[in-house]
């Protein structure tokens, strides 16, 4: 194989696929790191566990599982559907995803292990997270209902939260405390917490959109309101120092307070962060030689091992290139409705 061909191979994969930035010397959790290694990866990120398992869909829009050691393995489709997505790898290996037809009329969400799929109880279901054992939150559509509404698994068994106007939830940490977006009686979308306990509680500023992105094992809350990026703290609500200029697209939260996302004035001049108390923001560019030919346009995923996942495409890329309109569209998609509910939209 001569060397154009050699380059065309390792251009194409940094074109259609992110890269995975593993800590170099992973010592204490939430210390400073010096450096990263930088890994290509053939598909588009959705999700890293602890362990440094990664998962994400092809251009096909198939769901696929990265293992260091073992590589790249695409999951099989349950029947009737044609596209799947991730949603979560267990610690048992089993991964949660979200499956729907050609027309995305059809959805349902399943686990799948061994090349066996079991589906989660309900109709138009929608799964979007994993905390305690056997906690699932999405949404779905409720037994004689029309529209789609919050909804939680426990042990398989579905669980409505009795909201008022419609919503979602998005993400359960450990402890079982649930965030998602709901409707008020006026129409307007907000950022909500919810426990079994404390029933729901409403988490963004005063007369503001907002939607919740991520929950970590303290319970700290990472919402985006607007083009700005907030941290919810046990009843205080910080406003996040990130670009001057937004927009700001917060995307993933560790148990270390570390804030990922993309910034910049359009999806396709957007630029990798990485928010902590100790570095405060950083273009996550920086972190890359100068002469390296990339630009890391939007991290997706972190893990608390400071491993995240980034799209990236070469700085001297035509944009005329099929695979980079594919790649810029996923992303303004991504980029957009990451901040708003869907109520009975399918994600991305």
């Amino acid at each position: 194989m001569g060397v154009r061909e050699v380059m065309m191979m390792v251009w194409f994969i940094g074109v259609m696929g992110p890269v995975f930035a593993q800590a170099e010397e992973p010592s204490r959790a939430c210390s400073s790191i010096a450096g990263y290694s930088v890994v290509p990866l053939p598909f588009l990120p959705r999700l890293i566990t602890p362990s440094g398992v990664v998962a994400g869909i092809t251009s096909l829009r198939r769901a696929v599982v990265w293992h260091r050691e073992s590589g790249v393995e695409e999951l099989s489709l349950p029947e009737g559907f044609n596209f799947t997505e991730p949603v979560a790898v267990m610690p048992t290996g089993e991964v949660l995803i979200d499956a729907f037809d050609a027309k995305g009329h059809k959805r349902a969400a399943f686990t799948y292990s061994n090349h066996l799929f079991v589906a989660l109880p309900g109709k138009q279901n929608w799964a979007r997270g994993v905390g305690a054992p056997g906690m699932i939150v999405g949404e779905w559509v409720p037994e004689g209902g029309t529209t789609t509404d919050a909804v939680y698994w426990s042990n398989t068994v579905p669980h409505s939260i009795g909201l008022c106007c419609g919503g979602l939830l998005k993400a359960v940490n450990v402890r079982g405390t649930m965030i998602g977006d709901a409707y008020d009686d006026r129409g307007h979308y907000h950022a909500f917490s919810w426990s079994p306990a404390d029933g729901p509680r409403i988490i963004d500023p005063a007369d503001a959109y907002s939607s919740a992105v991520a929950i970590n094992s303290a319970g700290h809350i990472l919402l985006q309101v607007g083009g700005e990026g907030y941290l919810y703290d046990t009843g205080h609500l910080r406003h996040l120092d990130l670009a001057a200029k937004p927009y700001n697209s917060v995307q993933a939260l560790n148990d270390c307070d570390s804030v990922i996302g993309g910034f910049g004035p359009v999806a396709e001049r957007y630029r990798a962060f990485l928010w902590s108390q100790t570095l405060g923001f950083r273009d996550l560019n920086s972190f890359l030689p100068a002469d390296s030919g990339w630009k890391l346009r939007s991290a997706a995923a972190i893990n608390d091992r400071r491993e995240w996942q980034m799209a990236r495409r070469p700085k001297r890329f035509s944009p005329s290139s099929t695979a980079l309109k594919y790649f810029s569209r996923r992303h303004r998609v991504l980029d957009t409705l990451e901040t708003l509910p869907r109520m009975s939209t399918l994600r991305n």
